[in-house]
């Protein structure tokens, strides 16, 4: 059981570091690493709920962050809302609620890594997801070489922006797009301005309804 959570923990920190560098196949690799962790903990529970569901309940707590990390730094939709919160969201809270009373309960502290952890995820849970991918995507210091020409993310960028009610910030990111699009000069670039130009008109008649 100790093995799978090292590589599970191991592969997904991989997968944060390849997208940080930009490497293919990041997607999957931080997937494979969460995929893993859920399996490593609903495996513990089975075999532990009786005896350790303190311990039970932190590697669950681990995982469901973990897979909320994952959704979020992807700019994936995290469920439906209840509540004004993202489904995801509410369940990977539950869980990790659950924990420290059941650590309270036993006299024990939480493990110091869970609480920084959860610190972190209620911090993420408020960061507007058009933060996370600049930063991933588009942000100077990680992306000098590859922001000006990068119209796809720009294109996206632009979207994040529009949703978030930022439409004067989504017309600047879209017209980027097209700058960084007529730059490629390649045949899928000049294919691809044709839906750029047609979001700013979305955007400027606010109904842009589906993301690029």
């Amino acid at each position: 059981m100790k093995k799978i959570q090292i590589i599970a923990w191991t592969t997904f920190l991989i997968g944060v570091a390849f997208k940080l560098l930009h490497y293919p196949g990041t997607g999957i690799i931080l997937l494979l690493g969460t995929l893993l962790l859920l399996i490593h903990s609903i495996i513990y529970l089975f075999k532990n709920a009786k005896t350790n569901l303190p311990t039970s309940f932190l590697h669950l707590s681990y995982s469901l962050l973990t897979t909320y990390v994952l959704f979020r730094i992807q700019c994936w939709s995290c469920g439906p809302r209840l509540l004004g919160f993202p489904l995801l969201f509410i369940i990977a809270l539950a869980v990790v609620l659950i924990c420290f009373i059941l650590h309270f309960r036993n006299r024990k502290l939480p493990q110091i890594f869970l609480i920084v952890y959860f610190v972190f995820f209620l911090a993420l849970s408020y960061t507007h997801s058009h933060r996370i991918f600049y930063f991933f995507n588009l942000n100077s210091v990680l992306n000098s070489e590859t922001r000006n020409t990068n119209y796809r993310a720009w294109d996206e960028y632009s979207w994040f922006l529009y949703i978030s009610g930022k439409q004067d910030e989504a017309i600047e990111a879209n017209q980027k797009a097209q700058k960084a699009a007529e730059e490629r000069q390649n045949g899928r670039a000049v294919q691809y301005l044709k839906e750029i130009k047609q979001h700013e008109q979305q955007i400027r008649n606010k109904n842009w309804t589906t993301g690029p």
